[in-house]
């Protein structure tokens, strides 16, 4: 048996066995840059045939946003012009043309070989196809997008989650602090919600919960910030308003509530009414500090009836 790393002689025919057998591309040029070898791996990766490809140079299978000038670069090397590190035994990442023009991502490391018998430098080249090494990559940026995403919403009603209304609140007062503009801050609660879950069950409230969510985001404008922070509660951050419009808002959102239906079963649905209490945002005071006056607000309209809004009291 040989022992590592002494060379024994291997019949050339056993060399174009493992060759044909090998996964991944194996290509020879010669110092012209024309291909004068591919294995059936290759032809598999480009969708050429053996025939197709002998002959030609190999720069007409790189796409030319990747296209060099190979043939030149071969040269300098021949002539010590640069060194092998530049263009041999690094793996380097590109992407190669099939057939049809797909361009396909592939790793490569290319070396020299021996002479050929006409005293031609020949290279050689290991080619790995690098699609599913991609998709991998982009099925798991996908996943992390999906868990980053998840992490700020509320996974029953779509709309971001206590964390994110937080982290969206913060960045509107660190705003506020830098330019003095008015915004305001609202609670809203669903009316009798723990009755709605008692009297009809858990998933007729899943639904209630999922569409007035939707009548929120309907009647919002774009740059307004609507999240879940509680079972049956709703923050609302509304930027550039004073609290006239906040009162014209939360009164668009209350009778656009009130007037839903709210299916349950056949010929039968619900009535559902909100209250709300909020408050202006006065930058000076932390974010506990202004929720509490917006839940204050809550509790007065809650105490007056429900399906109310009203506003803090200094």
């Amino acid at each position: 048996m040989a022992e590592y790393g002494v060379i024994v002689s291997i019949d050339p025919i056993l060399y174009e066995e493992i060759l044909s057998k090998a996964m991944d591309a194996v290509w020879v040029i010669d110092e012209e840059n024309n291909i004068v070898y591919l294995n059936p791996a290759a032809e598999v990766l480009t969708s050429y045939s053996y025939k197709e490809l002998v002959g030609r140079s190999f720069s007409t299978l790189i796409p030319t946003s990747y296209s060099i000038n190979h043939k030149e670069i071969i040269k300098k090397y021949i002539n010590n012009e640069i060194s092998d590190s530049k263009v041999l035994n690094k793996i380097r990442e590109f992407y190669i043309l099939s057939k049809d023009k797909v361009a396909i991502p592939i790793e490569l490391k290319a070396f020299q070989l021996e002479h050929d018998s006409n005293g031609k430098h020949l290279f050689a080249a290991i080619m790995r196809d690098n699609r599913p090494r991609k998709q991998l990559e982009e099925n798991q940026r996908m996943a992390m997008a999906t868990l980053k995403k998840l992490a700020f919403i509320d996974e029953l009603t779509m709309i971001p989650n206590r964390r994110s209304f937080y982290e969206s609140f913060r960045k509107l007062l660190a705003g506020l602090h830098r330019h003095s503009r008015d915004a305001v801050i609202a609670v809203i609660d669903i009316d009798n919600f723990k009755e709605i879950n008692d009297t009809y069950g858990h998933d007729v409230g899943d639904m209630v919960l999922k569409n007035v969510s939707n009548v929120f985001l309907e009647n919002l404008r774009e740059e307004d910030i609507v999240g879940r922070i509680g079972g049956e509660e709703f923050g609302f951050l509304l930027p550039e308003t004073d609290e006239v419009g906040a009162q014209i808002v939360l009164e668009r959102l209350r009778l656009s509530v009130k007037r839903y239906r709210f299916f349950v079963f056949e010929n039968f649905y619900l009535n559902v009414t909100i209250s709300a209490g909020y408050t202006k945002v006065n930058p000076k005071q932390s974010i506990e500090e202004i929720i509490k006056c917006a839940d204050i607000a809550l509790y007065q309209a809650k105490s007056s009836g429900r399906d109310a809004i009203e506003k803090f009291l200094d």
